[in-house]
């Protein structure tokens, strides 16, 4: 059945590919008293999870899934809570009018050719139903199949179309006249997704792949000890919590001396030991020289309140005993001072560094906040940085090209194509998807101002072992002596040349018999052998 709802509906390029709401007229019904109601695998819908719905017209709602509570989906009907609850992800139910869900089973109907090719078919009057019609006929009761199949019949030129105009006319019509919807789970991908093509200016114009790249760029994993600093409602957090998966620290840095907005984190189904690892600080807190303010004196004198409850409790009966204070009034006091510890630990951890991967998202410009974090970020870690804006990049690009503790910054454009993925018919959409902004991705390096280049401009070749090395080393000094000796050899050669053709002349114009001509030879040879013999060979 999943293989027929990917071949029935239009693929995306993406990290997950969302089934199809809509099904064909042959499609069947399942009953559902058969599935479980109490599962508590992820892969099942539970009481109190968020889900997003998707929508035959390809709108996703999302929902909190209620016990008693109703969830209505306008014109596509509406049904009680309880009937998603122990139902799986992924699949496509259809709401009948008594609000109950029946499973659809798709078929995959086999296209066949025909000599159609649409060149009879009128551009308009060939639907014989009005709009007073159809709506005559939902009014008289009849289910949204009837009605389509009302319209098939009534069309003057249904026949006249080939049969893929045949199958895009019927998902036109299951999508506008059947109650039915797909529930999908809330992961960061269709969080993402959801936001991008909903409201772009709320998570910075960030698209799906884009956070993708961003998370591994920065080798989010579990374990990661991270910095972010993010204004996007905590979408880019959410990112590295679903990748962590519990294990590991997230300090958030925040501009306010309260705890940072990470209201997307509520759309998710996250487990309370999932977001443990959530820290934050503002940014006055990053500086050395800032000190946090003095514990408040009730808050100090908790723990005497405490000793004063035990001694209390040991002089029951006695005169003069200490009078028991409000416990819900300790309780808060116990809370207050948690939360106070909790902010001076995040705190110390920051100073301590290490951390070993840091993610931006934020309207502060990007190389001051680099510079910021630069003494807590370990080395070879990586550092990733995400606007919509190519501009403010760039500028920082040409600043860190010359930093000592920066290697690499490279802006890099992620690009994203959808394709419809249908049998005979796989091909890019003619509708590209909008821009998904830039990112700006480096490596903190740890400076040492005694480390110094080696091999710069050399010839790479094999690793040799120490006794290669100072056997070649034994070896280049004896040519440096040679080709000293070389030289000076070199040198006496044009003098030597020089006084062997004066003497030529000074012998006469015309001795140029073969004889003279020998001798000459055989003393130029002598000389210059004599030259060659004092050259070392290299």
């Amino acid at each position: 059945m999943a293989e027929a709802e990917q071949l029935r509906t239009t693929a995306t390029a993406t990290e997950q590919a969302a089934p199809a709401p809509a099904a064909t007229e042959s499609a069947k019904l399942r009953p559902s008293s058969s599935l479980s109601k109490e599962t508590p695998s992820r892969a099942y819908i539970r009481q109190g999870d968020n889900v997003l719905l998707k929508l035959p017209s390809g709108i996703i709602k999302p929902v909190k899934i209620q016990p008693n509570g109703t969830i209505s989906l306008g014109k596509y009907g509406s049904f009680k809570g309880h009937e998603l609850v122990g139902r799986a992800y992924g699949h496509t139910y259809e709401i009948s009018e008594e609000g109950k869900l029946s499973t659809v089973q798709v078929t995959l109907n086999e296209i066949e050719e025909t000599e159609a090719n649409n060149e009879f078919i009128t551009s308009s009057g060939a639907q014989a139903l009005s709009f007073v019609d159809i709506k005559a006929l939902k009014e008289s009761g009849l289910s949204g199949r009837e009605i389509i199949q009302k319209q098939i019949e009534e069309h003057k030129t249904y026949e006249l179309k080939t049969e893929y105009s045949k199958e895009k006319y019927m998902k036109k019509k299951e999508a506008k006249y059947l109650q039915m919807f797909t529930p999908l789970e809330p992961t960061v991908h269709m969080i993402a997704q959801y936001h991008f093509e909903k409201q772009p200016s709320k998570t910075r114009e960030l698209r799906p792949d884009t956070l993708a790249n961003m998370l591994a760029m920065a080798n989010v994993r579990p374990g990661s000890r991270l910095l972010v600093v993010e204004d996007i409602g905590g979408l880019l957090v959410a990112a590295a919590v679903e990748r962590m998966g519990g294990d590991g620290r997230i300090c958030v840095i925040n501009d306010a001396d309260s705890p940072p907005d990470l209201h997307l984190l509520e759309h998710f189904n996250f487990s309370p030991s999932d977001i443990a690892p959530i820290t934050s600080i503002h940014w006055a807190a990053t500086d050395e020289s800032w000190s946090p303010p003095d514990l408040p004196l009730e808050l100090a004198e908790l723990d005497k309140e405490k000793e004063r409850e035990t001694e209390a409790a040991k002089g029951k009966g006695k005169e003069g005993s200490a009078p028991k204070r409000n416990t819900r009034e300790l309780h808060k006091l116990r809370k207050r001072k948690a939360t106070f510890q909790k902010v001076q630990d995040a705190r110390d951890e920051y100073f301590r560094g290490g951390f070993d991967g840091v993610l931006i998202a934020s309207e502060y410009e990007p190389l001051s906040v680099i510079e910021r974090l630069l003494p807590s970020i370990g080395g070879s870690a990586p550092i990733v940085v995400y606007s919509q804006n190519v501009q403010l990049l760039f500028s920082a690009n040409l600043a860190l090209r010359n930093h000592p503790a920066i290697i690499s910054p490279t802006i890099t454009e992620p690009f994203l194509r959808q394709y419809q993925v249908l049998p005979g018919r796989t091909h890019p959409e003619m509708q590209g998807m909008s821009h998904g902004g830039y990112i700006l991705s480096m490596i903190r390096v740890l400076e040492n101002a005694d480390a110094q280049a080696v091999g710069i401009g050399g010839r790479r070749g094999k690793k040799r072992s120490a006794a290669a090395v100072v056997a070649g080393s034994a070896t280049e000094q004896e040519n440096g002596d040679s080709r000293a000796t070389s030289v000076s050899a070199s040198e006496k050669e044009p003098e030597t040349k020089r006084a062997k053709v004066d003497g030529a002349e000074a012998g006469g114009e015309g001795s140029g018999s073969p004889a003279d001509a020998g001798g000459h030879v055989e003393a130029m040879q002598v000389e210059l052998s004599a030259a060659v013999d004092g050259v070392a060979p290299l």
